[in-house]
């Protein structure tokens, strides 16, 4: 029963969105998310992580990030569970107020070529 809590809690964890602008509390409207993969991967055959947004860090267990509207510059790892490669790309977006984003790679069975910002 221990393990199992445990194990909601790190998977709880592993999807919390990052707010990375200073400022009181806003609505959802007034910022922008951008989704990455899960921190625990459960297996993914490619696994996306968000490592910093311009000179700001990302913590370890985030998979997603509330950012203001605007430009943005994204540094971004993209790793490929079969062949054990790791690839960072830089990633600039214009995110607009209110909307959410998904971090998705383009990958092989043995690295991923580019990672690119799906608006939804």
């Amino acid at each position: 029963m221990r393990t199992l809590i445990l194990l909601a809690l790190a998977v709880t964890a592993a999807c919390t969105a990052q707010r990375i602008y200073p400022g009181p509390g806003s609505s959802p409207e007034a910022g922008a998310i951008v989704r990455a993969d899960p921190t625990f991967s459960a297996g993914l055959p490619v696994q996306v992580r968000l490592r910093m947004a311009g000179d700001r860090r990302i913590s370890l267990g985030a998979s997603a990030i509330e950012l203001p509207p605007g430009r943005h510059s994204l540094l971004v790892d993209c790793r490929v569970q079969e062949s054990d490669v790791t690839r960072r790309f830089v990633v600039e977006a214009d995110l607009e107020a209110g909307r959410e984003y998904r971090l998705v790679a383009r990958a092989t069975a043995r690295k991923c070529d580019a990672v690119e910002l799906i608006g939804h």
